[in-house]
């Protein structure tokens, strides 16, 4: 948008952020690409919402931060 927000499903979401690592027991890093409320996520947050956690409580809330795309 113009004035540096972001859109998407609805929301509005003022950063964009790319969180990268490795997971546990990985090969390679991954990268999460995340629209967001929240200015800072770390990798493990980022991880565990991007669905590879069996915790529901590890989900961010749509207008938190929504996962759009993962690197890797």
């Amino acid at each position: 948008m113009a004035d540096g927000t972001w859109q998407a499903e609805g929301n509005t979401y003022r950063y964009r952020l790319e969180i990268g690592g490795r997971m546990p027991h990985a090969a390679q890093d991954v990268t999460f690409v995340y629209l967001s409320n929240v200015e800072e996520i770390t990798f493990e947050q980022a991880w565990r919402a991007a669905g590879l956690s069996s915790d529901g409580e590890d989900s961010f809330a749509a207008e938190e931060a929504l996962l759009v795309e993962v690197k890797g």
